[in-house]
């Protein structure tokens, strides 16, 4: 797996798309200062899930898109796409390729893709676990990593040694699982909450089913009883009814005769009336005969009128037509002339076409043959060029060759002459060390008393700063337990609002009510309007009963609609107060005439909305309040037992006397859950004004820490540099005394090395001999294939020349044809255009005279129309003459029957006189029967109202032999009383909240088990960890004392876990003995010391867990060159396993690369990309 690709767009300097390949081994970016060759290394940081800008050199997201320049616009958005090489799968991806894709707007969002589809950085994260590639891995190293292995920031340093050991992946599952965990307690907390408030109304809600199902029991007895009493009154009543209906039936018969004899006198007037009816019809017929003969005639004249303006109309119409067919005739003989014309410029048109097309294929296949020769020649160069590279390869490794040799020779002329100035100078220094060690040795005493006094001030602030640690960690704790409060008075009110907003302790038709809110009208339940008093809710509790659950509307239509909802749904029944119709029914206090002393009317003693007072007042305006039940007693006594006494305790004396007490029940905290709400609310806003009161507090404390531990670190700060200072001082006693020492050695170590100089130098020279040899040689073969690359150019320019020539003959001929084709295909349309029209104006021609032959033959006919409707006028005036005598006659006939009407009406008046008296007899029978009628629709209504039962339904339980005894319908309705207020959804309520606490009991449970399996997963991790970490961390030290050998040429390093029992946080410490020198602090070693002590580790993690590719940014920049070319080779040593990406400056490493990247700025802001092979380099430019 290696870095096989890395695109840029619009991020920082690469405005355009900017193409990077890499290739396995090492690759070197190179550039001036300020050329953005960084931004490379930035970019591959950034796709990997980068999210601090600050790390990449900037403010806010919007810099690391290309901000534009004097001749560019900014861009909008950037993108970068890094694809890896994973064909041997050590990605766990089903990919050989893996391309990862982020893209950021100037909006602030932010995208990326996993081989282009969608994904979270969390998925990038999770595909690189454990392979060294990321943001917080080692396969980015730059300066900043280099200083954080370094750093006194433990933290820092854990994370590349934790990446390496490959720990990283179970630190980040132990996190989720953590953060598993914690939700799980949340989740838990607030189930235990919710399960608590079950459980609670589980137990009351069972008492109510239990009584409701005896309720239900003794109904159905009492429903036995009364539905055969009712059977038995209206089974009396129906007798009643048969006898009454006997007398009205004779009432009936002397009716009907009567009805009979004035149908007979009837049906003469009607068969008198019906010959008058007669006649007047014939008269009336007679009448509208006549005028409509009037009528005809008058129109037999307007229809011949109309006849002869037609024939006038016909006439101009033939005239009009045939001047018509004249032009169209015309019309046709011009098109027809018109299509001869274009038939012949057809004709020439597409000859023409096809010698062109002819013409256009033969430059085609000449022009086709001298693109194959040119390609035959450029292959040709393309093969001289690699040979001319191969020479310039060669030619550069004797040239460097050459160049060493005479460097070796300057050198050793340069130091036989700096040997001599050297011993001369070292005698010098042994003078000026001896002088220096005095003075060292006074310095050092008085350093040390300064230690001692800084130690002191030390001591008095480490005790101060433990007093305010101490004093932080009780607030601290104080602001825990707060916030600990703050969760449970939180939880606790969302378990009230919870049940607030479902209604919890209402039953279900009540619920159902209130939940749709499409019911208009509709206020609320008794129990949502009021507001109690704690120290009352209990009292008013009792005193309201089942009225807790009634629910108030407007008026009875609101009422109505609700209750039709209910039945429509099966959802059971309510109870509905309508504000319009329901009055005060509240007790004078003047009335109270009692001694003993008493808390109030119930009605008073509680808050709710004006516009309710009547409701509140009808139910609780006459209950009384009393402490307790023996003054009520008192109370009830002393006031006749004439009101309802309610005590604190939720004891009731009833008016008459009864009483009812015992434990009280609750109905769902309805009315104490509204005050649990403010009082959470309340407590809530207290404890986080609390909490806010101790953070600042805890601010202030800090402040004081943070301002102690400046000091301490200050002092600190002294004590090490004075401990650093009396270390250097006591070193540098040593050192003065062993540089003494060391100066002498010298000496003779020089004298020795001249005596070699001068033997190297001979051998130097033969050398340089040979290699000027080889280079003449080279340089012959050289300039016969430059001449030969010449020749061809010549060539290829020839034919070139001649393939543009045909190439623009070809152009022009095509152009040609298209010009030509577009002529013809126009004449085409033309004709096919003008034979349409031909066709359009023969087809119109055609209708014109068939026109003409109708309107000449309408003519015609009309003419003789007129002849004929003057003979049938003529006809009808005789007729009007006839039937004027004949309508006199029958107006004398209607007269005479009109006289024989008048005498049987007034034989008609004498019946219906005698009809009317025996109406009123049959009236009195019927209010009899109705009444019976009405009494027993009474007995079947209370059947339906009572038992919800029809008559037919209610004859199926009929029982002959039923003894109905009225004392013990009394008793079981007196039993039914004595339960006192009956909830029937409670049976169904039970069984839901049941059905509930079963499901919380079971998620309590599912969630206990989980936190215990997430803890087991944890503790497991934290084994893997340390087993993980302790066999890797021993694997890195190993090789960093390897690789530290290596790179300073002797010495020794080492790495060592402080805190061995606890692996997993210790910090981890780097000691290094560079050669020749003692084992040292790391603030002690110079900056290049610093620097290579890192890179051994960073090198030590990639011998032990190689990464795929490892991008470095600068890390070798305060090295020396002896140390440059040690980490060159190093690298080379290395790339066998990984693939470097090196960001440098340095020579060295230049050197060792295989491939290289040059990054100019051509054009100001904008980055270009420069992809050469080292060797290459210098001699490419000037061949291509």
């Amino acid at each position: 797996m290696y870095l096989k690709r890395l695109e840029l767009k619009g991020f920082k300097s690469f405005p355009v798309k900017t193409d990077i390949i890499f290739k396995e081994g090492i690759t070197a970016i190179v550039g001036p200062n300020g050329s953005g060759k960084s931004n490379i290394s930035d970019a591959v940081r950034w796709v990997l899930g980068e999210q601090s800008i600050k790390s990449l050199r900037g403010d806010k997201l919007e810099d690391v898109i290309f901000a534009g320049t004097d001749t560019k616009k900014p861009m909008n958005y950037c993108e970068v796409a890094l694809t890896i090489d994973n064909s041997e799968n050590q990605l766990e991806l089903d990919f050989t390729e893996v391309t990862i894709r982020r893209r950021a707007y100037r909006n602030g969002e932010s995208e990326f893709f996993l081989n282009n589809k969608s994904c979270r950085l969390k998925d990038i994260k999770e595909v690189f676990l454990d392979t060294g590639i990321g943001k917080d891995g080692y396969s980015i190293i730059e300066q900043g990593k280099v200083d954080e292995i370094l750093s006194n920031n433990p933290l820092s340093r854990r994370k590349v040694f934790d990446e390496a050991c490959g720990i990283s992946k179970y630190r980040y599952k132990k996190q989720e699982a953590e953060r598993n965990l914690s939700n799980t307690k949340e989740n838990l907390e607030r189930i235990d909450d919710v399960y608590i408030e079950i459980e609670n109304q589980l137990k009351p809600l069972f008492n109510q089913q239990t009584k409701a199902k005896k309720y239900l029991e003794i109904s159905e007895k009492l429903k036995t009883l009364e539905v055969n009493s009712f059977i038995r009154e209206i089974e009396g009543i129906e007798k009643e009814l048969s006898e009454v209906n006997e007398h009205r039936k004779v009432i009936e018969k002397e009716l009907n005769e009567k009805e009979e004899q004035k149908n007979v006198v009837e049906k003469k007037q009607e068969d008198i009336n019906k010959e008058v009816e007669v006649l007047q019809d014939v008269i009336e017929k007679s009448v509208d005969y006549i005028n409509s003969i009037k009528g005809v005639i008058s129109k037999k004249e307007s229809q011949i009128n109309l006849i002869k303006e037609r024939i006038r109309n016909f006439t101009n119409e033939i005239s009009r037509k045939n001047l018509e067919i004249k032009d169209i005739k015309e019309k046709l003989n011009e098109n027809k002339q018109y299509i001869k014309e274009l038939e012949s410029n057809k004709l020439s048109g597409s000859e023409e076409l096809s010698t062109l097309q002819e013409n256009i294929k033969v430059l085609e296949g000449s022009k086709d043959k001298q693109k194959i020769k040119l390609e035959s020649l450029n292959n040709e160069i393309e093969l001289l060029k690699e040979s001319i590279i191969d020479i310039l390869n060669k030619k550069q490794e004797f040239s460097n060759k050459l160049s060493t040799l005479n460097a070796n020779k300057e050198n050793m002329n340069i130091r036989d002459e700096n040997i001599n100035s050297e011993i001369t100078e070292l005698n010098k220094n042994i003078e000026i060390k001896s002088s220096e060690l005095d003075t060292i040795n006074k310095e050092f005493n008085m350093q040390n008393e300064n230690l001692k006094n800084v130690n002191n001030r030390h001591k008095e602030l480490s005790i101060n700063l433990q007093d305010s640690i101490s004093e932080h960690n009780k607030l601290e704790d104080e602001i825990q337990k707060s916030k600990y409060n703050l969760n449970g008075y939180n939880s606790k009110l969302n378990v009230y609002i919870d049940m607030e907003n479902h209604y919890e302790g209402f039953n279900r038709g009540v619920k159902e009510v209130l939940k749709n809110k499409n019911l208009k009208g509709v206020h609320g339940a008794l129990g949502q309007i009021i507001n109690v008093p704690e120290k009352y809710e209990k009292s008013i509790e009792a005193a309201l009963g089942a009225y807790m659950q009634n629910i108030i509307t407007d008026n009875e239509f609101s009422a109505k609609s609700a209750i039709n909802y209910l039945k429509q749904n099966n959802l059971g029944r309510v109870t509905f107060l309508p504000l319009n119709i329901i009055k005060s029914n509240k007790i004078s206090l003047g009335n109270l005439k009692a001694n003993t002393k008493f808390i109030g009317i119930a009605s008073d003693l509680i808050t709710f909305d004006e516009k309710y007072r009547n409701i509140i007042e009808n139910i609780l305006g006459r209950t009384i309040l009393i402490n307790n039940i023996d003054e009520g007693i008192k109370f009830a006594k002393e006031t006749g037992h004439r009101f309802k006494i309610v005590t604190l305790d939720g004891e009731i004396l009833n008016p008459g006397g009864s009483l009812t007490g015992g434990s009280l029940k609750t109905n769902g905290n309805i009315l104490s859950r509204k005050r649990y709400i403010n009082e959470y609310t309340e407590k809530i806003s207290n404890i986080k004004n609390e909490i806010s009161h101790l953070e600042l507090k805890r601010e202030s404390l800090d402040k004081d820490v943070k301002n102690i531990k400046n000091e301490i670190d200050s002092h600190e700060s002294k004590i090490k540099d004075l401990e650093k200072s009396i270390i250097i001082k006591s070193t540098s006693i040593k050192n003065v005394e062993s540089e003494i020492e060391s100066l002498k050695g010298s000496i003779t170590k020089l004298e020795n090395e001249k005596n070699d100089l001068n033997s190297n130098l001979n051998y130097t020279l033969e050398k340089s001999d040979d290699v000027r040899k080889d280079m003449e040689e080279l340089d012959d073969l050289y300039n016969k294939n430059k001449e030969k690359i010449d020749a061809l150019n010549e060539e290829i320019k020839r034919y070139n020349d001649l393939y543009d020539k045909e190439k623009s003959e070809f152009d022009e001929l095509n152009l040609s044809l298209v010009k030509k084709t577009e002529v013809y295909n126009s004449i085409v349309r033309d004709i096919k255009r003008i034979s349409g029209e031909n066709c359009e104006l023969e087809e119109k021609n055609k209708q014109l005279e068939e026109s003409l032959n109708y309107e000449e033959h309408e003519i015609i006919k009309l003419q003789d129309s007129i002849l004929t409707e003057e003979k049938e006028k003529e006809n009808l005036t005789k007729q009007l003459g006839d039937s004027n005598r004949n309508l006199e006659t029958r107006k004398i006939a209607k007269d005479d029957l009109k006289n024989s009407f008048d005498e049987i009406n007034k034989e008609l008046k004498t019946i219906d006189r005698q009809h009317i008296e025996l109406k009123e007899s049959l009236f009195k029978v019927g209010g009899r029967l109705e009444r019976l009628k009405t009494s027993q629709d009474t007995y079947i209504n209370k059947l339906f109202e009572q038992y919800d039962m029809t008559l037919v339904q209610a004859l199926e339980i009929k029982d002959e032999d039923l003894d109905i005894d009225r004392k013990f319908l009394e008793s079981l309705k007196r039993e039914i009383r004595s339960l006192g207020n009956i909830n029937i959804d409670s049976i169904k309520e039970y069984e839901e909240i049941k059905e509930r606490y079963d499901f919380y009991s079971e998620q309590k449970q599912d969630l206990e088990e989980s936190m215990e399996e997430i803890e087991k997963l944890i503790h497991t991790l934290e084994e893997n960890m340390k087993s993980e970490f302790e066999i890797k961390f021993e694997e890195i030290s190993k090789n960093f004392k390897y690789v530290y050998k290596r790179l300073f040429g002797g010495g020794c390093g080492e790495l060592t876990i402080l805190d061995k029992e606890n692996l997993l946080e210790s910090d981890i410490l780097i000691t290094a003995q560079p050669p020749g020198k003692k084992m040292k602090n790391l603030n002690l070693l110079s900056g290049g010391e610093k620097a290579l002590t890192a890179i051994s580790i960073l090198f030590a993690i990639l011998i032990t867990k190689p990464t795929p590719f490892c991008i470095l940014d600068e890390i070798e920049a305060p090295l020396d060159d002896a140390n440059i070319f040690r980490f060159g080779e190093f690298l080379k040593d290395l790339s066998k396993e990984t693939q470097f990406i090196s960001v440098t400056h340095r020579r060295g490493t230049m050197e060792a690369a295989d491939y290289i990247y040059g990054v100019t700025m051509q054009e100001k802001a904008i980055s270009k990309v420069i992809s050469l092979k080292l060797k290459e380099a210098q001699e490419i430019t000037d061949i291509i």
